[in-house]
């Protein structure tokens, strides 16, 4: 969730709320304090309170979680729930902490205290996050695209690239044998017809730039007839572009890399005649392409990854704080 104006209406209540309870129950601490001449502790009334407010807020934090995976419910949007979990959140970590004054006591209450660290600062990260990374991706990935249909793009340029340089080099049987639009998993039978009905032109991802907005969009070429001495290209495609458009960075091939890529394919061009050229170039716009989409899924990894940390210790959290609830009232 982005801390920006936009929201400001949405946060503005909750840190109002936040810094209400926090500088309420702090100052009240404080005051028992010179009260009893030592920082009370959990049994005492303010203790009490204090612990039964953290309690609350800690299982508030955690209702977020069905929250958002029931959105037909109409409990206050998603926004402002999260806008809660943030600010309630932060505050939690002091609430408790004054609750134990300053003890951390048996292993019960050191494991809950420990966790309880542990989910607020991988909440305050993937908060960091979320502030940082989607700028990023705006930045660094013109080609961004729906991170689920990444797959998919790359399978549908694929068999664009295939049919660009068959048109290019002219067909042949080792070439259908080696790649054919039969092989690509995902790609079900009103796409494939549509990528091969017509054969007077090709269908090539390409990279355009209006004004500073740059991304994907579709740019037909109509073939003439294959291109002599074009060999090379079907032999670079099929033992360098294609490896790479299939497994990204993870084929170790030097197209990963853009600056050597660029300097790959301005070598490809010197031994191809200019009519070839313009397929070159349509071939490294879709190693940039898988470049792109390589960077995003790792943005999206980090975007997304640190909810595998927070949310399992949350859940831990609150399991051990109905313990520690059951284990207070019995010892009373």
């Amino acid at each position: 969730m982005l801390l920006n104006r936009e929201f400001r209406a949405q946060h503005l209540p909750w840190v109002v709320l936040a810094l209400a309870i926090l500088a309420g129950l702090g100052a009240w601490f404080v005051v028992e304090r010179f009260r009893l001449g030592e920082w009370p502790g959990g049994s005492t009334a303010v203790g009490l309170t204090l612990g039964v407010v953290g309690g609350v807020l800690i299982l508030f934090e955690f209702l977020l979680w069905p929250r958002k995976k029931k959105r037909a419910w109409r409990i206050g949007r998603v926004r402002i729930w999260l806008a809660g979990h943030i600010w309630l959140g932060l505050i939690t970590l002091p609430l408790l902490i004054f609750h134990s004054g300053f003890h951390l006591g048996g292993s019960l209450s050191t494991v809950l205290t420990v966790l309880l660290v542990a989910v607020v600062l991988s909440g305050a990260w993937g908060l960091v996050l979320q502030q940082l990374l989607p700028r990023r991706m705006l930045e660094e990935v013109p080609a961004e695209t729906i991170y689920s249909q990444i797959g998919r793009i790359g399978r549908l340029t694929r068999i664009e690239a295939r049919r660009l340089v068959e048109a290019t080099c002219g067909p042949t049987e080792d070439e259908r044998d080696r790649f054919s639009p039969d092989g690509e998993e995902g790609i079900d039978s009103d796409e494939e017809e549509e990528q091969t009905a017509n054969p007077s032109y090709v269908v090539v991802g390409a990279l355009r730039t209006a004004g500073r907005v740059q991304g994907t969009v579709l740019q037909t070429s109509v073939p003439s007839a294959p291109v002599p001495g074009s060999e090379p290209l079907r032999v670079f495609f099929y033992d360098e572009v294609l490896p790479y458009l299939k497994s990204g960075g993870s084929s170790r091939s030097p197209l990963a890399q853009r600056h050597r890529a660029e300097a790959i394919f301005r070598d490809l061009k010197t031994q191809l005649d200019p009519k070839a050229h313009p397929t070159v170039d349509a071939l490294a716009a879709a190693c940039d392409q898988r470049r792109q989409h390589d960077h995003q899924a790792r943005l999206h990894g980090w975007l997304h990854g640190w909810l595998l940390v927070h949310l399992p210790m949350s859940i831990a959290l609150v399991a051990l704080m109905i313990i520690h609830i059951y284990v207070a009232i019995k010892y009373w």
